[in-house]
């Protein structure tokens, strides 16, 4: 590859019916303006290295449209363009520069992808460091990204944009983007991996939908101040976090079978209809109870009542969780006997509560009622049979009491203290765990 320096790279791209440049390292030792008044039309520039100072391409009319094809370069200088473009390209290429700015233009297609046909060399346009920013322009055709890279010391900005026609983000991988003050007339799609994704108010009037990061990510995905217009669609996504806060969804919103850690909800406004079927979050405890309480009452409206009466329960352990007792004695009360008697509403601990809590009971009521008899491990018998009938809650026969037929009669006094709590206490998680198989009843 030859060496020139930036002012002789600049004599040949202002070269009239000059079209590809190529297999050229460019030394840029002062800042390079190029304007493309005095360019032609179609410019392909293929295995070139930009080294040095800045180059910025501009242009200060408005009439004819550039197209600009950028192939396997490598970009080391920082890079600005400013002006309307018909069609800007990037095929390939590694950037390696400070700053990638594209401001104030007005451009047909901007597309960042690889030779998608060519099985020798199919790598995607990477961006190993720095910021790559685009702001107050407008594109009349699509923003595409597909198969690129942005690895951990880049960041990605998007403000002050309008996209009149599609923005697609295929297959790409990001270490920070924020989309700020954005406005997405039709489709958005976003298939991306990355760490954090933030959109701030942005408004999306057309179809929204969110895919692509794989089962296992630390992917916090943050909306502030936005709208959605039309569908929403977060289906079968995986993602660390989720925060949508003061967000208005005018239309339908779908997060079925969704998967998250954390799931957080400020002030969000639901116009229409919210599918939440098959929702999971892991980290429940780690929610807030408004945010659980937005989701149960969008289930109670699909009429979803099993994931519906999960996420009541959900709710109550977060109420139980901000209340305290000094202060909320009555409702603390009653939530930690509903927390300790089924967990919130799990048949299986209310089960195994009842059967053990029995047991603490009525070993202490066995004993007292026959302290003045020797020990026999023979009469085991005698244990399991009043043992099992303890659970009679309405059964207030004492069958140790030496008379016989005799109601509420106790051979020593300390008796009636297992004997009540402990019928009161079986009768408690009887009634939780009917309660907790309602969530299966229509």
């Amino acid at each position: 590859m030859e060496a020139i320096s930036g002012e002789e790279f600049q004599k040949i791209i202002y070269s009239d019916y000059v079209e590809t440049i190529s297999d050229l390292v460019v030394e840029i030792t002062k800042p390079l303006n190029i304007d493309l008044e005095r360019v032609n039309l179609l410019i392909i520039f293929s295995h070139i290295k930009f080294s040095g100072k800045q180059i910025q391409f501009y242009k200060n009319k408005k009439e004819c449209l550039h197209r600009l094809r950028f192939e396997e370069c490598i970009f080391e200088s920082n890079m600005f363009f400013e002006s309307d473009l018909e069609d800007l390209t990037f095929i390939s290429n590694t950037f390696t520069c400070d700053r990638f700015h594209i401001r104030k233009s007005t451009i047909g297609v901007l597309e960042f992808s690889n030779h998608e046909f060519n099985t020798h060399n199919n790598t995607p346009n990477i961006f190993i460091k720095g910021n790559f920013k685009i702001y107050e322009c407008s594109f009349d055709s699509n923003l595409w990204l597909k198969n690129a890279q942005f690895l951990k010391e880049t960041s990605f900005d998007i403000s002050s944009v309008n996209f009149f026609e599609g923005c697609y983000f295929d297959s790409v991988s990001l270490d920070q983007i924020m989309f700020y003050n954005c406005n997405f007339s039709k489709e958005f799609r976003y298939d991306s991996i990355y760490n954090i994704s933030q959109f701030k108010e942005c408004s999306f009037t057309g179809l929204a939908t969110f895919s692509g990061l794989p089962y296992l990510n630390s992917s916090f995905l943050w909306f502030e101040n936005c709208h959605f217009s039309k569908l929403a669609n977060f289906n079968n996504y995986w993602l660390h976090k989720l925060r949508i806060e003061e967000t208005t969804f005018s239309d339908n919103v779908s997060f079925q079978q969704t998967y998250f850690d954390i799931v957080c909800f400020i002030r969000i406004i639901f116009e229409k209809k919210v599918w939440f079927d098959d929702i999971r979050i892991t980290k429940i405890d780690e929610c807030d109870r408004i945010t659980i309480r937005t989701i149960k009452q969008e289930l109670q409206k699909a009429e979803n009542r099993i994931d519906f009466n999960k996420f009541r329960n959900y709710e109550l352990a977060a109420h139980y969780k901000e209340l305290n007792f000094k202060i909320d004695f009555k409702d603390k009360t009653i939530l930690w006997a509903t927390k300790w008697s089924s967990n919130f509403g799990s048949w299986t601990w209310a089960f195994w509560f009842t059967i053990i809590i029995g047991l603490i009971f009525f070993t202490p009521f066995f004993i007292f009622e026959n302290f003045n008899k020797t020990i026999n491990l023979q009469n085991w018998q005698d244990f399991i049979y009043g043992y099992f009938r303890f659970f009679l809650i309405t059964d207030f026969k004492n069958e140790y009491y030496k008379a016989g037929e005799s109601l509420l009669k106790f051979n020593c006094f300390l008796s009636l203290f297992p004997f009540l709590f402990g019928k009161i206490t079986i009768a408690f998680g009887i009634y939780e765990m009917i309660q907790s198989f309602r969530k299966f009843k229509a």
